[in-house]
């Protein structure tokens, strides 16, 4: 089982520097990988679901563009997993994203890692040309056209949402067929079904799969054999997103991750990667967290 860190970049001015200084620290740690989240913008008039009051916690407003972070994380690392948890692929014109996702793979030298999601703000997706009730059909869509234009030779594409002529995608990602693609999303048997039709991995957060993440494991097997594919070539990944979340301290970032015990039980379930949002509020707090992240991986194998 491999351990990786998503970092919440919008939460320091110094981009430029902090950049560098975390996906360093990471990978001299020993994790496999860095994930990003994604947002292309935020709607004044968002409200937010996951609030009491509605009010989207201040970090939203300061989302920076992943690739551009992710690219400059590639060059200063040379193992280092380079993923999105998660980005947005039915907001975007999959002829961008598809070109920007494989010139990263390019830099990398092959490390990339998509994860995408279908989004819950609706003013973002509105605001992007999306309309919400079309966003699933949409993502499956835009996902099948950046796969076609993955494959360095020129394709054509004619469906409801995308259509473009034959065209050159040049240059084209560096892992054959293109990154593996992680569809995030709650273990509900309609998300589960189109995770085993169209991703190569399951990345939930941990909030999502914390009451039987065994029933939950078992269904997904079901869909992939209904799909005709082997259960095992999908990769399974648990994000524990809310270590980080609000202004958090040391001893609040232990508390919230994962025990020795959850950590054994997911690679007995078979998970592959399990993911802590690494909290970067002020001072040397990141690489702090990073230690103890490492020690928690270290007490339980």
């Amino acid at each position: 089982m491999h351990f990786g860190c998503s970092v919440p970049f919008s939460d320091t001015d110094d981009l430029a520097g902090f950049t560098p200084r975390i996906a360093s620290a990471i990978e001299s740690r020993g994790f496999e990988s860095l994930w990003l989240g994604e947002h292309t913008h935020l709607p004044v008039d968002t409200v937010y679901p996951a609030s009491r009051d509605g009010v989207l916690p201040l970090r939203y407003r300061r989302f920076p563009e992943p690739w551009t972070v992710l690219a400059a994380a590639a060059a200063v690392t040379d193992r280092l997993r380079l993923g999105t948890l998660i980005a947005l692929a039915a907001e975007h014109n999959p002829l961008v994203l598809a070109k920007l996702v494989s010139t990263v793979d390019q830099l990398s030298g092959g490390r990339v890692e998509l994860g995408i999601g279908y989004g819950w703000n609706k003013l973002e997706m509105i605001n992007n040309g999306l309309d919400p009730a079309r966003k699933r059909s949409a993502l499956r869509e835009k996902v099948a056209a950046m796969r076609a234009l993955w494959s360095g030779e020129p394709v054509s594409f004619n469906g409801e949402f995308v259509t473009f002529s034959s065209s050159w995608s040049l240059p084209a990602p560096v892992q054959r067929s293109g990154p593996k693609v992680h569809l995030g999303c709650a273990p509900t048997d309609r998300n589960l079904t189109e995770v085993a039709d169209m991703a190569d991995g399951y990345l939930p957060m941990q909030s999502m799969v914390d009451r039987d993440f065994r029933s939950d494991m078992m269904r997904l097997r079901e869909r992939a054999e209904a799909a005709g594919r082997d259960p095992g070539s999908i990769e399974v990944s648990v994000a524990y997103t809310a270590t980080s979340w609000g202004r958090t301290d040391l001893e609040a970032f232990c508390r919230r991750l994962p025990s020795a015990k959850d950590l054994d039980g997911y690679r007995q379930l078979g998970v592959t990667r399990v993911i802590c949002s690494i909290p970067v509020d002020q001072g040397d707090l990141a690489e702090r967290a990073l230690d103890a992240w490492r020690d928690r991986v270290f007490e339980a194998t």
